[in-house]
Protein backbone atom coordinates (compact mmCIF):
# COMPACT_ATOMS: atom_id res chain seq x y z
CA UNK A 1 0.00 0.00 0.00
CA UNK A 2 1.27 3.26 -0.96
CA UNK A 3 1.51 5.67 1.70
CA UNK A 4 0.96 9.95 1.36
CA UNK A 5 1.47 11.39 4.42
CA UNK A 6 -1.00 14.66 5.92
CA UNK A 7 0.04 17.57 7.16
CA UNK A 8 0.77 17.41 10.90
CA UNK A 9 -2.04 18.51 12.99
CA UNK A 10 -0.08 20.69 15.40
CA UNK A 11 -0.80 23.35 12.94
CA UNK A 12 -4.47 23.80 13.63
CA UNK A 13 -6.89 24.85 16.46
CA UNK A 14 -8.11 22.24 18.87
CA UNK A 15 -11.61 22.63 18.96
CA UNK A 16 -12.59 24.50 22.49
CA UNK A 17 -13.82 21.74 24.78
CA UNK A 18 -17.83 21.45 25.03
CA UNK A 19 -20.46 19.40 25.69
CA UNK A 20 -21.89 16.49 23.68
CA UNK A 21 -23.86 17.44 20.75
CA UNK A 22 -26.98 15.49 19.30
CA UNK A 23 -26.01 12.78 17.47
CA UNK A 24 -25.35 14.10 14.11
CA UNK A 25 -26.35 12.15 11.10
CA UNK A 26 -24.11 9.80 9.10
CA UNK A 27 -21.81 11.96 6.86
CA UNK A 28 -21.37 10.02 3.64
CA UNK A 29 -21.04 12.59 0.64
CA UNK A 30 -21.09 11.68 -3.19
CA UNK A 31 -19.55 13.66 -5.36
CA UNK A 32 -18.91 13.44 -9.47
CA UNK A 33 -15.80 14.59 -10.69
CA UNK A 34 -16.15 16.69 -13.36
CA UNK A 35 -13.21 17.09 -16.16
CA UNK A 36 -12.73 20.46 -14.85
CA UNK A 37 -12.02 20.29 -11.70
CA UNK A 38 -9.31 17.96 -9.37
CA UNK A 39 -10.28 16.19 -6.35
CA UNK A 40 -9.25 18.47 -4.09
CA UNK A 41 -11.62 20.83 -5.21
CA UNK A 42 -14.04 18.34 -4.81
CA UNK A 43 -13.73 17.73 -1.23
CA UNK A 44 -13.03 21.22 -0.04
CA UNK A 45 -16.30 22.22 -1.94
CA UNK A 46 -18.08 19.24 0.78
CA UNK A 47 -15.65 21.49 3.40
CA UNK A 48 -12.96 18.94 4.17
CA UNK A 49 -9.90 20.33 5.68
CA UNK A 50 -7.80 21.77 2.88
CA UNK A 51 -4.54 19.95 4.17
CA UNK A 52 -6.30 16.45 4.27
CA UNK A 53 -7.84 17.58 1.04
CA UNK A 54 -4.64 18.35 -0.54
CA UNK A 55 -2.79 14.77 0.83
CA UNK A 56 -6.09 12.95 0.25
CA UNK A 57 -5.52 14.25 -3.65
CA UNK A 58 -1.53 13.83 -3.54
CA UNK A 59 -2.36 9.75 -3.06
CA UNK A 60 -5.02 9.87 -5.36
CA UNK A 61 -2.92 11.19 -7.78
CA UNK A 62 -0.40 8.34 -7.82
CA UNK A 63 -2.86 6.08 -7.70
CA UNK A 64 -4.71 7.09 -10.88
CA UNK A 65 -1.22 7.52 -12.68
CA UNK A 66 -1.16 3.36 -12.52
CA UNK A 67 -1.41 2.64 -16.23
CA UNK A 68 -4.39 -0.39 -14.76
CA UNK A 69 -6.22 2.46 -13.36
CA UNK A 70 -9.43 3.50 -15.09
CA UNK A 71 -10.56 7.06 -15.22
CA UNK A 72 -12.83 8.19 -12.30
CA UNK A 73 -15.79 8.97 -12.62
CA UNK A 74 -17.54 9.84 -9.28
CA UNK A 75 -16.46 9.47 -5.69
CA UNK A 76 -18.19 8.80 -1.74
CA UNK A 77 -16.27 10.42 1.17
CA UNK A 78 -16.54 9.63 4.40
CA UNK A 79 -16.34 12.60 7.11
CA UNK A 80 -16.10 13.07 10.47
CA UNK A 81 -17.38 16.47 12.48
CA UNK A 82 -14.15 18.36 14.35
CA UNK A 83 -16.21 20.94 16.08
CA UNK A 84 -18.74 23.89 15.13
CA UNK A 85 -17.04 26.18 12.92
CA UNK A 86 -14.22 23.88 11.86
CA UNK A 87 -13.39 22.22 8.51
CA UNK A 88 -14.44 18.21 8.06
CA UNK A 89 -11.87 15.55 8.60
CA UNK A 90 -11.64 12.86 5.87
CA UNK A 91 -11.95 9.09 7.34
CA UNK A 92 -12.00 7.63 3.63
CA UNK A 93 -12.43 7.91 -0.12
CA UNK A 94 -13.79 6.35 -2.62
CA UNK A 95 -13.42 6.92 -6.81
CA UNK A 96 -15.18 5.10 -8.92
CA UNK A 97 -15.36 4.38 -12.55
CA UNK A 98 -18.61 4.43 -14.64
CA UNK A 99 -19.07 0.48 -13.40
CA UNK A 100 -17.11 -0.35 -10.40
CA UNK A 101 -14.63 0.74 -7.69
CA UNK A 102 -11.58 2.51 -8.84
CA UNK A 103 -9.22 3.37 -5.89
CA UNK A 104 -10.10 2.78 -1.91
CA UNK A 105 -8.20 5.37 -0.20
CA UNK A 106 -7.75 4.92 3.69
CA UNK A 107 -6.54 6.90 6.65
CA UNK A 108 -4.10 5.74 9.33
CA UNK A 109 -3.71 6.28 12.77
CA UNK A 110 -0.71 8.20 12.30
CA UNK A 111 -2.31 10.55 9.60
CA UNK A 112 -0.89 9.09 6.34
CA UNK A 113 -3.63 8.44 3.55
CA UNK A 114 -2.83 4.91 1.53
CA UNK A 115 -4.41 3.87 -1.03
CA UNK A 116 -5.67 -0.07 -2.79
CA UNK A 117 -6.29 -0.31 -6.54
CA UNK A 118 -9.69 -2.56 -7.33
CA UNK A 119 -8.26 -5.82 -8.71
CA UNK A 120 -8.97 -6.21 -12.45
CA UNK A 121 -10.44 -9.05 -14.00
CA UNK A 122 -8.76 -10.69 -16.75
CA UNK A 123 -11.22 -12.25 -20.09
CA UNK A 124 -9.95 -15.59 -19.31
CA UNK A 125 -11.64 -15.51 -14.81
CA UNK A 126 -14.89 -18.38 -15.46
CA UNK A 127 -16.96 -17.49 -12.85
CA UNK A 128 -17.39 -21.84 -11.74
CA UNK A 129 -13.04 -21.09 -11.02
CA UNK A 130 -12.54 -17.45 -10.90
CA UNK A 131 -10.50 -16.81 -7.17
CA UNK A 132 -10.67 -12.78 -7.64
CA UNK A 133 -9.79 -11.21 -5.03
CA UNK A 134 -12.27 -8.53 -3.50
CA UNK A 135 -12.24 -5.01 -3.46
CA UNK A 136 -13.62 -3.30 -0.83
CA UNK A 137 -14.78 0.37 0.16
CA UNK A 138 -16.17 -0.83 3.64
CA UNK A 139 -19.43 -0.27 4.63
CA UNK A 140 -18.01 -0.01 8.28
CA UNK A 141 -14.90 1.36 8.42
CA UNK A 142 -11.97 0.37 11.08
CA UNK A 143 -13.22 3.56 12.81
CA UNK A 144 -16.67 1.59 13.54
CA UNK A 145 -14.72 -0.25 16.47
CA UNK A 146 -13.70 2.62 18.16
CA UNK A 147 -16.48 5.00 20.55
CA UNK A 148 -15.84 8.88 20.42
CA UNK A 149 -16.45 8.91 24.64
CA UNK A 150 -17.64 12.11 25.14
CA UNK A 151 -20.81 11.29 22.95
CA UNK A 152 -22.34 8.40 24.81
CA UNK A 153 -25.55 8.56 26.33
CA UNK A 154 -28.48 6.31 27.98
CA UNK A 155 -31.85 6.95 27.28
CA UNK A 156 -34.52 4.41 28.66
CA UNK A 157 -37.69 2.94 27.08
CA UNK A 158 -39.41 0.30 26.71
CA UNK A 159 -40.40 -2.32 23.99
CA UNK A 160 -43.47 -0.85 23.28
CA UNK A 161 -42.00 2.67 22.82
CA UNK A 162 -38.56 1.93 21.75
CA UNK A 163 -38.93 3.51 18.37
CA UNK A 164 -40.86 6.87 19.89
CA UNK A 165 -37.78 7.30 22.67
CA UNK A 166 -34.46 7.16 20.15
CA UNK A 167 -36.53 8.80 17.24
CA UNK A 168 -35.81 12.56 18.40
CA UNK A 169 -32.07 11.73 19.03
CA UNK A 170 -31.67 11.15 15.85
CA UNK A 171 -31.59 7.20 15.54
CA UNK A 172 -30.88 5.70 12.05
CA UNK A 173 -35.01 4.68 11.68
CA UNK A 174 -33.29 1.73 9.79
CA UNK A 175 -31.26 0.62 12.47
CA UNK A 176 -34.40 1.13 14.83
CA UNK A 177 -36.36 -1.22 12.86
CA UNK A 178 -33.20 -4.01 13.01
CA UNK A 179 -32.61 -3.19 17.01
CA UNK A 180 -36.28 -3.88 17.62
CA UNK A 181 -36.28 -7.01 15.40
CA UNK A 182 -33.19 -8.17 16.87
CA UNK A 183 -35.08 -7.95 20.69
CA UNK A 184 -38.60 -9.75 19.22
CA UNK A 185 -38.89 -12.14 21.47
CA UNK A 186 -36.42 -11.38 24.07
CA UNK A 187 -38.84 -8.94 25.77
CA UNK A 188 -42.24 -8.04 26.37
CA UNK A 189 -44.32 -4.84 25.16
CA UNK A 190 -43.81 -3.22 28.98
CA UNK A 191 -40.37 -4.61 29.52
CA UNK A 192 -37.43 -2.14 30.76
CA UNK A 193 -34.46 -1.37 27.88
CA UNK A 194 -31.98 1.16 28.64
CA UNK A 195 -30.20 2.22 25.10
CA UNK A 196 -26.85 3.23 24.89
CA UNK A 197 -26.28 5.66 22.14
CA UNK A 198 -23.06 7.26 20.69
CA UNK A 199 -20.76 8.24 17.95
CA UNK A 200 -18.12 6.11 16.39
CA UNK A 201 -14.69 7.37 15.49
CA UNK A 202 -16.27 7.16 11.58
CA UNK A 203 -18.64 10.25 12.26
CA UNK A 204 -21.14 7.65 12.10
CA UNK A 205 -23.68 7.65 15.08
CA UNK A 206 -25.51 4.12 16.35
CA UNK A 207 -27.15 2.52 19.16
CA UNK A 208 -24.58 0.38 20.52
CA UNK A 209 -26.43 -1.83 23.32
CA UNK A 210 -30.14 -2.51 24.47
CA UNK A 211 -30.30 -3.86 27.96
CA UNK A 212 -33.24 -5.94 28.90
CA UNK A 213 -34.34 -6.03 32.52
CA UNK A 214 -33.01 -5.47 35.70
CA UNK A 215 -30.12 -7.70 38.54
CA UNK A 216 -29.26 -11.18 37.40
CA UNK A 217 -31.87 -11.24 34.60
CA UNK A 218 -30.33 -8.60 32.96
CA UNK A 219 -29.76 -9.10 29.35
CA UNK A 220 -27.15 -6.96 26.90
CA UNK A 221 -27.38 -6.82 23.23
CA UNK A 222 -24.54 -5.53 21.40
CA UNK A 223 -24.16 -3.50 18.03
CA UNK A 224 -20.83 -4.70 16.52
CA UNK A 225 -18.79 -4.55 13.54
CA UNK A 226 -16.50 -7.89 12.87
CA UNK A 227 -13.58 -7.33 10.41
CA UNK A 228 -14.55 -11.00 8.17
CA UNK A 229 -18.80 -10.88 8.53
CA UNK A 230 -21.57 -7.85 7.83
CA UNK A 231 -22.49 -5.99 11.28
CA UNK A 232 -25.03 -6.72 13.57
CA UNK A 233 -26.79 -7.11 17.09
CA UNK A 234 -24.77 -10.19 19.30
CA UNK A 235 -25.80 -11.46 23.08
CA UNK A 236 -23.18 -11.09 26.00
CA UNK A 237 -21.60 -14.48 24.65
CA UNK A 238 -21.13 -13.04 20.89
CA UNK A 239 -24.11 -14.92 19.70
CA UNK A 240 -25.67 -13.15 16.72
CA UNK A 241 -29.09 -12.62 16.94
CA UNK A 242 -31.54 -13.28 14.19
CA UNK A 243 -29.48 -16.37 13.39
CA UNK A 244 -28.26 -15.77 10.35
CA UNK A 245 -25.04 -13.39 8.98
CA UNK A 246 -27.08 -12.85 5.72
CA UNK A 247 -30.15 -13.17 4.49
CA UNK A 248 -31.60 -15.57 1.59
CA UNK A 249 -31.21 -13.52 -1.98
CA UNK A 250 -33.47 -15.25 -3.39
CA UNK A 251 -36.11 -16.08 -0.68
CA UNK A 252 -38.05 -19.01 -1.42
CA UNK A 253 -35.89 -19.99 -4.62
CA UNK A 254 -34.50 -23.32 -4.76
CA UNK A 255 -30.81 -23.82 -4.83
CA UNK A 256 -29.81 -25.74 -7.82
CA UNK A 257 -26.17 -25.88 -7.70
CA UNK A 258 -23.97 -26.32 -4.44
CA UNK A 259 -20.73 -24.65 -3.83
CA UNK A 260 -17.64 -27.14 -4.43
CA UNK A 261 -16.31 -29.12 -6.84
CA UNK A 262 -18.69 -30.16 -9.55
CA UNK A 263 -19.18 -32.00 -13.03
CA UNK A 264 -20.51 -29.75 -15.71
CA UNK A 265 -23.55 -30.46 -16.93
CA UNK A 266 -23.79 -31.33 -20.55
CA UNK A 267 -20.38 -31.51 -20.86
CA UNK A 268 -18.73 -35.08 -21.98
CA UNK A 269 -15.07 -34.51 -19.47
CA UNK A 270 -13.70 -32.32 -16.94
CA UNK A 271 -15.29 -30.45 -13.48
CA UNK A 272 -14.35 -27.63 -11.97
CA UNK A 273 -14.71 -25.50 -8.73
CA UNK A 274 -18.00 -23.90 -8.60
CA UNK A 275 -17.46 -20.82 -6.28
CA UNK A 276 -21.36 -20.35 -5.20
CA UNK A 277 -24.35 -20.95 -5.01
CA UNK A 278 -26.69 -21.16 -7.65
CA UNK A 279 -30.82 -20.11 -7.12
CA UNK A 280 -33.04 -21.20 -9.62
CA UNK A 281 -35.49 -18.25 -11.18
CA UNK A 282 -36.99 -16.76 -14.10
CA UNK A 283 -35.49 -13.83 -16.11
CA UNK A 284 -36.96 -11.19 -14.29
CA UNK A 285 -37.26 -12.12 -10.65
CA UNK A 286 -36.04 -10.01 -8.04
CA UNK A 287 -32.54 -10.40 -6.22
CA UNK A 288 -31.93 -8.52 -2.78
CA UNK A 289 -29.14 -7.77 -0.74
CA UNK A 290 -28.12 -10.19 2.03
CA UNK A 291 -27.36 -7.74 4.26
CA UNK A 292 -26.32 -4.15 4.63
CA UNK A 293 -23.12 -3.22 2.57
CA UNK A 294 -22.42 -0.43 -0.38
CA UNK A 295 -22.21 -1.13 -4.17
CA UNK A 296 -18.42 -1.79 -5.09
CA UNK A 297 -19.28 -2.72 -8.93
CA UNK A 298 -22.69 -2.90 -11.01
CA UNK A 299 -21.62 -3.66 -14.67
CA UNK A 300 -20.61 -5.92 -16.65
CA UNK A 301 -17.44 -8.75 -14.62
CA UNK A 302 -16.58 -10.42 -17.80
CA UNK A 303 -17.59 -14.65 -17.62
CA UNK A 304 -20.03 -13.45 -14.56
CA UNK A 305 -22.30 -11.40 -17.00
CA UNK A 306 -24.18 -8.52 -15.64
CA UNK A 307 -22.62 -8.44 -11.62
CA UNK A 308 -23.46 -6.56 -8.41
CA UNK A 309 -20.39 -6.48 -5.84
CA UNK A 310 -21.60 -5.11 -1.92
CA UNK A 311 -18.96 -4.57 0.45
CA UNK A 312 -20.63 -5.50 4.09
CA UNK A 313 -17.13 -5.16 5.94
CA UNK A 314 -13.32 -4.73 5.90
CA UNK A 315 -12.98 -8.00 4.85
CA UNK A 316 -16.40 -9.69 3.54
CA UNK A 317 -18.56 -9.07 -0.05
CA UNK A 318 -20.97 -10.98 -1.61
CA UNK A 319 -21.30 -10.94 -5.18
CA UNK A 320 -24.59 -11.92 -7.54
CA UNK A 321 -23.91 -12.61 -11.51
CA UNK A 322 -25.72 -13.61 -14.29
CA UNK A 323 -28.26 -10.64 -13.65
CA UNK A 324 -30.67 -9.80 -17.02
CA UNK A 325 -30.71 -5.83 -15.58
CA UNK A 326 -30.25 -4.09 -12.15
CA UNK A 327 -32.34 -2.29 -10.13
CA UNK A 328 -33.42 1.42 -10.78
CA UNK A 329 -31.57 3.91 -8.57
CA UNK A 330 -28.67 1.65 -7.68
CA UNK A 331 -24.76 2.21 -8.89
CA UNK A 332 -21.38 2.33 -7.59
CA UNK A 333 -20.94 3.73 -4.12
CA UNK A 334 -24.52 3.45 -3.10
CA UNK A 335 -25.55 2.19 0.27
CA UNK A 336 -28.20 -0.47 0.25
CA UNK A 337 -29.72 -2.16 3.22
CA UNK A 338 -30.28 -5.84 3.47
CA UNK A 339 -33.57 -7.11 1.59
CA UNK A 340 -33.33 -3.84 -0.83
CA UNK A 341 -33.73 -4.92 -4.32
CA UNK A 342 -30.61 -5.16 -6.24
CA UNK A 343 -31.35 -6.47 -9.52
CA UNK A 344 -33.17 -8.96 -11.55
CA UNK A 345 -32.60 -12.67 -12.57
CA UNK A 346 -31.14 -13.20 -16.05
CA UNK A 347 -28.85 -15.20 -18.02
CA UNK A 348 -25.77 -13.18 -18.64
CA UNK A 349 -22.23 -13.82 -19.18
CA UNK A 350 -21.13 -17.59 -19.25
CA UNK A 351 -24.62 -19.34 -18.35
CA UNK A 352 -26.66 -21.99 -19.52
CA UNK A 353 -30.14 -20.77 -18.38
CA UNK A 354 -31.63 -17.94 -15.92
CA UNK A 355 -30.41 -18.09 -12.41
CA UNK A 356 -28.42 -16.50 -9.76
CA UNK A 357 -25.06 -17.22 -8.93
CA UNK A 358 -24.43 -16.03 -5.25
CA UNK A 359 -20.98 -15.90 -4.08
CA UNK A 360 -19.69 -15.34 -0.76
CA UNK A 361 -15.96 -13.63 -0.39
CA UNK A 362 -13.56 -13.86 2.74
CA UNK A 363 -10.35 -11.81 3.04
CA UNK A 364 -10.51 -12.07 -0.70
CA UNK A 365 -11.06 -15.59 -1.07
CA UNK A 366 -14.39 -17.37 -1.96
CA UNK A 367 -15.98 -19.18 0.98
CA UNK A 368 -19.27 -21.22 1.12
CA UNK A 369 -21.81 -18.63 1.76
CA UNK A 370 -23.85 -22.25 2.92
CA UNK A 371 -22.90 -21.10 6.58
CA UNK A 372 -23.80 -17.62 6.34
CA UNK A 373 -27.44 -18.14 5.14
CA UNK A 374 -28.53 -21.32 7.23
CA UNK A 375 -29.37 -20.75 10.59
CA UNK A 376 -27.36 -23.34 12.36
CA UNK A 377 -24.16 -22.99 9.97
CA UNK A 378 -20.98 -22.17 11.75
CA UNK A 379 -21.47 -18.13 11.18
CA UNK A 380 -23.73 -17.14 14.00
CA UNK A 381 -21.30 -17.13 16.80
CA UNK A 382 -17.93 -14.95 17.07
CA UNK A 383 -14.89 -16.97 17.65
CA UNK A 384 -11.21 -16.43 18.04
CA UNK A 385 -9.95 -12.87 17.11
CA UNK A 386 -13.33 -11.78 16.58
CA UNK A 387 -14.54 -12.91 19.78
CA UNK A 388 -11.65 -10.75 21.62
CA UNK A 389 -12.39 -7.84 19.23
CA UNK A 390 -15.54 -7.98 20.86
CA UNK A 391 -14.85 -8.26 24.37
CA UNK A 392 -12.30 -5.24 23.91
CA UNK A 393 -15.44 -3.41 22.04
CA UNK A 394 -18.21 -4.60 24.66
CA UNK A 395 -15.59 -2.68 27.47
CA UNK A 396 -14.43 0.10 25.57
CA UNK A 397 -18.58 0.87 25.58
CA UNK A 398 -18.85 -0.29 29.27
CA UNK A 399 -16.01 2.58 30.14
CA UNK A 400 -17.26 4.98 28.07
CA UNK A 401 -21.18 4.33 29.67
CA UNK A 402 -19.10 4.59 32.85
CA UNK A 403 -17.71 7.97 32.56
CA UNK A 404 -21.08 9.83 30.95
CA UNK A 405 -23.02 8.70 33.79
CA UNK A 406 -20.60 8.66 36.80
CA UNK A 407 -19.30 6.28 39.02
CA UNK A 408 -22.08 6.60 41.25
CA UNK A 409 -24.42 4.12 39.07
CA UNK A 410 -23.77 0.81 41.23
CA UNK A 411 -24.69 -1.02 37.83
CA UNK A 412 -21.19 -0.36 36.45
CA UNK A 413 -18.52 -0.33 40.05
CA UNK A 414 -17.06 -3.40 38.63
CA UNK A 415 -15.29 -1.69 36.00
CA UNK A 416 -13.23 0.53 38.09
CA UNK A 417 -9.63 -0.21 37.77
CA UNK A 418 -7.91 -3.17 35.61
CA UNK A 419 -9.60 -4.29 32.04
CA UNK A 420 -11.06 -7.86 32.58
CA UNK A 421 -10.64 -8.76 29.33
CA UNK A 422 -6.89 -7.51 28.99
CA UNK A 423 -4.97 -10.55 29.65
CA UNK A 424 -7.55 -13.30 29.31
CA UNK A 425 -9.98 -12.86 26.86
CA UNK A 426 -11.98 -16.24 26.96
CA UNK A 427 -11.70 -16.10 31.27
CA UNK A 428 -14.83 -18.43 32.22
CA UNK A 429 -16.13 -15.37 34.40
CA UNK A 430 -19.77 -14.36 33.66
CA UNK A 431 -19.21 -11.05 31.73
CA UNK A 432 -19.59 -7.56 33.14
CA UNK A 433 -22.59 -6.13 32.70
CA UNK A 434 -24.39 -2.91 32.00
Amino acid sequence: MAQVKAPPKNQFKKPAARPAPAVPSEDVQAFSIAADSSVAQQLVSLHVDPNDAQAAADAVGKALSQPEVKAASSGRAVLAPQGAGQPKRLVSLQLYSNKSLAVDLSRSADGAFGFKLAPGATEDDDERVSSLPGSAPPSTSPGARAVVPDSVKTVKASSATLATSLAPTGSNPAALKELTQALSGFAPAAARIDVVQGRTMDGTPRILVASLGDGTARQSFWWFAPQNQPEGWFDDQGRRLGGTALANPRPEARQSSPFGTRRYYGRKSGGGFHNGIDFEGKTGDPIYAAADGVINHQGWYFNYGRTVKLSHAENFETLYAHMSRFAEGMGPGIRVRKGDLIGYVGSTGRSTGAHLHFSVIVNGQFVDPQPYISGNGGSSALGGEQLVSYRQWQQEIRRASERSRGSSDNRLQGLQGADPWSSHPFSSRAADRL
